[in-house]
C-alpha cells in the first residue's frame, strides 16, 4: 500500500494520517500493463512522436518516459520542456504531436484553432497544486489568501507586516513573535520570485488570487522551477512559487525539505476563513488544499488514433500509479483515502 505524507499537525490541525492507494490488485497492474504494451510484430518499426511537456510537470515526465521507453520500446517518444504557452504553441503549429500541460487553451488559441480548422483531443491526466515556498530558516509557516495576495501585489513588502492568527480577532500567535525577533536588518524585507509570464502558473495565480491585479514591480522572475528553488534555498527572506511535481522526492512520504511550503487560509469574497491547509496530497485530492490544477494530455486526432499506447499508459494503472508515487493525484483510477486518527 501506497503511503502518503504522515505530518504532524500543529495547533488548527487535528491529527491524521492520510493515505491514498490505487484499487489495484498488483498482479492485475503487471498483467494489464504486459498485456498493453506486447509487441504485435517483430518487424516493428520505430516511430517518434514530438511531445511539449509545461516545465512544471519535468520531474515526473522523466520518470513516466524512463518507464515507458521499455515498455514500449519500437514508439520512441522526443520530449521538449518548456513554458506552457510555447508547449500549446507548439502543438496548435503543428510542431509536436502531443502536449502535457497543466491549464487549458487560452481564448486566442481556440480561435486559433478553430480558424485554421484543427482538431485537436484532450485527456484528463492527474491534478497538481501550487505551493508558495519560503526558505526554512523563515519562521513564517502559515498564511491567508489576502496574505498572498499583498506580497504578490507588492502592497505588503516587510515579513514583519504579517499579523496572522488562528482565528479572526484573536490574540497574536507564535509566528508573529518569531517572525519580528527573527527577521531582522535586510531579512524582513519580502524577496519575492515568480514564474515568467509564459508560465501557466503566472497565470493561475494572477486570476485565483490577485484577482486582475498586477505582481508586484519589485517581483524577480525564474525562468526555470530549479532557479526558483535555488534562490528560495539561498535567501532566508524568499518566497516563490512552486508544485506538487518538483517538491517531491519520488516517494509519498517525502517532500524536498530545503524549501518550507506554506500552509493557506483561503478568505472567500464574503469573508469566510478556511482552515489553514498545509500543501499535503491527501488534501489535494479532497479538494481541501485550495490551490490546485489539472493536468491535460492533448493530441492532434490523428496522432491519438494512430499512437493510443501512450495515451492509455498514462490513464491506465501503470502511469496512474507512477503519478500517485511521484506526489501528484491520479485522475482516472479509482482511489481510496485511509485516514487514521
Amino acid at each position: 500500500m501506497l503511503r502518503l505524507i504522515k505530518k504532524k499537525m500543529k495547533n488548527e490541525f487535528k491529527i491524521l494520517w492520510h493515505s491514498l492507494i490505487i484499487s489495484s490488485l498488483i498482479s492485475l497492474l503487471f498483467f494489464s500493463g504486459c498485456e498493453l504494451f506486447k509487441k504485435n510484430d517483430a518487424a516493428d518499426k520505430i516511430i517518434v512522436d514530438t511531445i511539449m511537456v509545461d516545465e512544471n510537470l519535468e520531474p515526473v515526465m522523466k520518470i513516466l518516459l524512463d518507464d515507458y521507453d521499455h515498455l514500449k520500446p519500437e514508439r520512441k517518444l522526443f520530449v521538449q520542456y518548456a513554458p506552457t504557452k510555447n508547449c500549446i504553441a507548439e502543438l496548435v503549429n503543428g510542431k509536436a504531436h502531443f502536449c502535457l500541460t497543466t491549464r487549458l487553451f487560452s481564448q486566442d488559441e481556440n480561435d486559433f484553432i478553430k480558424q485554421n480548422n484543427l482538431e485537436f483531443t484532450k485527456f484528463d491526466v492527474a491534478i497538481d497544486a501550487i505551493a508558495f515556498i519560503v526558505n526554512p530558516d523563515n519562521p513564517v509557516f502559515r498564511v491567508t489568501s489576502d496574505d498572498l495576495k499583498k506580497i504578490l501585489s507588492g502592497e505588503l513588502t516587510e515579513w514583519t507586516g504579517l499579523d496572522v492568527k488562528l482565528e479572526v480577532g484573536g490574540d497574536p500567535e507564535e509566528q508573529n513573535k518569531n517572525v519580528k525577533n527573527q527577521m531582522k536588518g535586510a531579512d524582513k524585507k519580502i524577496k519575492l520570485y515568480i514564474q515568467r509570464q509564459n508560465s501557466g502558473t503566472f497565470n493561475y495565480i494572477k486570476d485565483s488570487i490577485l484577482a486582475g491585479l498586477d505582481y508586484s514591480k519589485s517581483a524577480q522572475i525564474c525562468s526555470t522551477s530549479v532557479q526558483m528553488l535555488d534562490m528560495v534555498r539561498n535567501n532566508k527572506n524568499a518566497i516563490g512559487l512552486s508544485n506538487l511535481s518538483w517538491l517531491s522526492k519520488g516517494n509519498q512520504d517525502s517532500l524536498d525539505v530545503t524549501v518550507k511550503p506554506l500552509r493557506i487560509s483561503k478568505i472567500s469574497t464574503g469573508g469566510k476563513k478556511d482552515e489553514f491547509r498545509q500543501f499535503h496530497q491527501g488534501l489535494v485530492y479532497q479538494k481541501k488544499y485550495p490551490y490546485f490544477r489539472n493536468i491535460y494530455l492533448f493530441a492532434t486526432r490523428l496522432v491519438a488514433r494512430l499512437n493510443s499506447n501512450f495515451i492509455n499508459y498514462l490513464l491506465k494503472t501503470k502511469g496512474q500509479s507512477i503519478f500517485l508515487e511521484n506526489g501528484l493525484v491520479p485522475l482516472n483510477q479509482p482511489i481510496r483515502v485511509i485516514q487514521l486518527n
